[in-house]
């Protein structure tokens, strides 16, 4: 029987490296610390329901997500199982040591830090090698970027695709649906699709292929349209808690535009 890179000691060791801090697929008393404290206070500030999760493949597999907020990860984390253990597939921040959200992932790990300029794609591939060869769920925002339209996908960058397609893995749509405005008490769906297979998807061409696939299955997860907003949004500030600078000033650009008579 073949032995998993994540069932030896040098195996453990080597997957140890792949968050900032501790093995990424390891259910450990800090990470089981963190998704209490997460659910607390997702239960608390928002009403979320998740739909489809019973459509998970056994692990490992690539979760596909769109990207409306600095909360998303959160979200998600609260209502998933504890088991299989989430990676998630980031851009890497400037410095792990310094503010909180930088600490919190330091603390916690699970996290594959990645910036194009300062890390090679080669050393991104290992690290989510590792994650597929112990067992674990890889999530990537598909997108790259935060957007602000609930009814529509940005354009997909080529990761998500790549690393399925590379370890061949099969893919899980998921739409986050809410999460582009939010305020106390928000409603906000998690919806899964089914698993997508990426066997035999090898080349520009498979890649290609998977990217439409992944794409339209994420996109019958979201609504038709965009939903009229409530006048009374109690609390709206906390959207933007855990938003880059870039990003509260690109949805600052979007609401003006949107508020634009047209």
């Amino acid at each position: 029987m073949t032995r998993i890179a994540g069932e030896t000691p040098a195996g453990r060791a080597r997957a140890r490296r792949t968050g900032p801090r501790e093995l990424a697929v390891e259910v450990t008393p800090r990470y089981r610390l963190m998704r209490w404290l997460v659910r607390i206070v997702l239960g608390a500030l928002f009403e979320t329901r998740v739909e489809g999760l019973g459509r998970w493949p056994s692990a490992p597999f690539l979760l596909a997500l769109n990207h409306h907020s600095g909360w998303d990860p959160m979200i998600v984390t609260s209502v998933v199982p504890e088991r299989p253990r989430i990676t998630w597939f980031g851009r890497k921040e400037d410095d792990f040591s310094h503010g909180f959200k930088n600490r919190a992932m330091a603390f916690f790990g699970g996290v594959i830090p990645y910036d194009p300029e300062k890390t090679t794609l080669v050393s991104a591939v290992r690290a989510v090698r590792r994650v597929f060869e112990a067992q674990g769920v890889l999530a990537i925002f598909a997108e790259g970027k935060v957007g602000f339209r609930e009814s529509e996908l940005l354009p997909f960058e080529e990761g998500a695709v790549a690393f399925a397609s590379a370890a061949g893995v099969p893919s899980v749509p998921c739409a986050i649906v809410g999460s582009a405005e939010l305020w106390f008490r928000r409603r906000i769906a998690v919806r899964f699709g089914a698993a997508l297979s990426s066997e035999g998807l090898r080349g520009a061409s498979g890649r290609a292929q998977l990217e439409g696939d992944l794409r339209a299955a994420i996109s019958a997860l979201l609504p038709a349209t965009e939903a009229a907003l409530p006048r009374r949004r109690p609390l709206a500030w906390i959207g933007e808690v855990f938003d880059g600078a870039d990003d509260r000033e690109r949805h600052r650009r979007h609401r003006e535009q949107a508020a634009r008579p047209s």
